[in-house]
């Protein structure tokens, strides 16, 4: 018999609370800084593949290939900070939000991008 037999609520179950702060906080910051740069990291990328499928504006794709590996190289620095990942005790190496170890982003060339051209 669960729980919440009897008991009349429109919440529903999880598994988590969220402290009133935390609320506050979430509500007042909005997104998380790491969630912002990862959304302009893939709206570059997918600029700068749209670009190269065109044929043209090489120059233009070099120089948004640039900021991306700008913002790239930023949030291999920042993300584990702002994620707030913890560290194996065994290996002293930095654990993802899916439990995994994380490893950095790679930076991004022309190629890799081309490859990605959709037909």
């Amino acid at each position: 018999m669960s729980s919440r037999m009897g008991r009349e609520t429109a919440a529903p179950d999880r598994n988590f609370t969220l402290a009133t702060e935390e609320r506050v906080r979430a509500v007042v910051a909005g997104l998380p800084a790491f969630v912002r740069r990862l959304r302009i990291i893939e709206d570059l990328e997918a600029a700068i593949v749209r670009l190269l499928a065109s044929g043209q504006h090489e120059r233009q794709a070099r120089w948004l290939l640039d900021r991306l590996n700008d913002l790239v190289s930023r949030h291999n620095r920042y993300y584990p900070i702002e994620a707030k990942l913890g560290i194996d005790p065994r290996t002293g190496e930095l654990i993802d939000r899916d439990g995994k170890h994380w490893k950095p982003m790679p930076a991004r060339s022309l190629e890799d991008l081309r490859r990605r051209k959709q037909p």
